[in-house]
């Protein structure tokens, strides 16, 4: 960000989706868009896809206009597996195309990312199933913490949610990006400085998060244990743990464009520098 061009950068971060819980098309929800969780993190030539909600079909669409038929490695790092975070999967062009190798990476208490992934292809919902795609996809259940994609260091906390998810800090040529999305940074005491811990050692020093802030802290009080954090605890933690750029993310599918651009606004009375607040706009690029 500031004066890196796009032709000296190291990192680059695309929006594909940033909508929570269900897709929302129409008028009222055009400038941060309507397709649910997928960004793009490109390290290097690495290609690092955060969840595989509905964005991923226009990911696939574009990275299918950029490089074709020729065989690449697609590292998708899921942080938990509800719809909204799984279903543009079978939608994924480059899971389509032979030679093309698709990973994904995460975990789950009850049972396996792949019988996960690959319930939602049944018959019963899809006419393809996960087996019958023409790339070759593997499952990676993650143990190791940090572990490494290529030369990508990435580390990963739990995070509160029903079920759980999986909060991600990737590291690239000194550059830090965390993705975490469906994080209940609670009020509760004893709930909030376990939290706090692990999600301050995630996002310390970041130059770009990406966070789940879906409510306002007034709508929170109504939604408590729902697996969400109100905007305002989320510049509160990132004021605390010096993050620099903080993109509000998982928006609610009932908030128009306006009324996202009403709450950002007052929410940022409560930045500190250095810290900056945007709203995650699909299709819109970030370079480091």
């Amino acid at each position: 960000m500031g004066t890196v061009t796009k032709e000296s950068y190291s990192v680059r971060i695309k929006f594909w989706g940033a909508r929570g819980s269900i897709p929302t098309p129409g008028r009222y929800f055009i400038k941060y868009g309507g397709n649910t969780p997928c960004v793009e993190v490109r390290c290097g030539d690495t290609i690092l896809i955060f969840d595989a909600g509905t964005g991923m079909r226009e990911l696939g669409a574009s990275l299918l206009h950029e490089f074709g038929g020729a065989p690449r490695d697609y590292h998708i790092l899921i942080s938990h597996t509800h719809w909204d975070h799984i279903q543009g999967f079978p939608f994924f062009s480059m899971a389509y195309l032979p030679g093309n190798r698709v990973t994904f990476y995460g975990g789950n208490g009850v049972s396996t990312l792949e019988n996960l992934i690959f319930g939602q292809m049944d018959r019963e919902y899809f006419p393809v199933t996960l087996f019958e795609l023409s790339s070759e996809v593997s499952f990676r259940n993650l143990s190791e913490n940090p572990f490494k994609i290529n030369d990508v260091t990435i580390y990963y906390t739990h995070q509160i949610h029903p079920a759980l998810s999986l909060g991600f800090r990737v590291e690239y040529k000194g550059k830090v990006v965390v993705y975490a999305t469906d994080s209940e940074i609670s009020n509760d005491p004893e709930i909030e400085k376990v939290n706090e811990r692990n999600i301050g050692n995630l996002i310390r020093n970041a130059d770009v998060l990406i966070a789940d802030c879906q409510y306002t802290k007034e709508e929170y009080l109504g939604k408590i244990g729902w697996g969400h954090t109100s905007i305002e605890k989320v510049i509160e933690i990132s004021n605390k743990f010096n993050v620099k750029n903080l993109f509000a993310f998982h928006h609610d599918p009932l908030r128009t464009d306006e009324q996202l651009d009403i709450m950002l606004y007052n929410a940022g009375k409560l930045v500190k520098k250095p810290l900056r607040l945007f709203g995650a706009r699909e299709k819109s690029t970030i370079y480091l």
